[in-house]
């Protein structure tokens, strides 16, 4: 990191995982080209957890190639009399797993709900988890950032 100044550690960027809900993951397609797309997401036992459709670029990228990149961030505000911008981020490479166990699935799944929507009732049967797809991402590497 460049700015070691504005490192922040593991645990504060863990924590900002736990707290913002979305993020980009990017992926590198069978071609070579890039592909980013904005996810819903939750930590669950230090893993990042986004739940998808089964089939699409997504997938078949992961398939491809299962490293991934992710992204977070809360942007407090810009400062143009500085010319800076006030926020935190974090950054985790890993790598992605399709989780097909149905009961592991269904578990990520509630959890994943408790998360994104406290207090919300998982209403998922079998069918519909099912036919959801849940990648499981081990975090590799992480790094934080912030200018407060």
């Amino acid at each position: 990191m460049r700015r070691v100044d504005r490192e922040i550690s593991r645990s504060e960027a863990l924590a900002l995982l736990t707290e913002t809900k979305a993020g980009v993951l990017a992926m590198v397609d069978a071609c070579g080209a890039p592909y980013a797309i904005p996810v819903n997401h939750a930590l669950i036992d230090g893993d990042l957890i986004i739940h998808c459709a089964k089939v699409g670029r997504k997938i078949d990228c992961l398939r491809n190639d299962n490293r991934i990149c992710y992204t977070t961030y809360h942007m407090a505000h810009i400062c143009p009399e500085k010319l800076t911008t006030k926020y935190i981020s974090v950054v985790v490479m890993g790598r992605a797993e399709l989780v097909e166990d149905l009961e592991v699935k269904r578990e990520l799944l509630r959890r994943m709900t408790e998360s994104l929507a406290p207090g919300a009732e998982f209403t998922c049967d079998e069918r519909i988890v099912a036919d959801t797809g849940v990648i499981r991402i081990k975090i590799d590497e992480i790094t934080g950032k912030a200018n407060r």
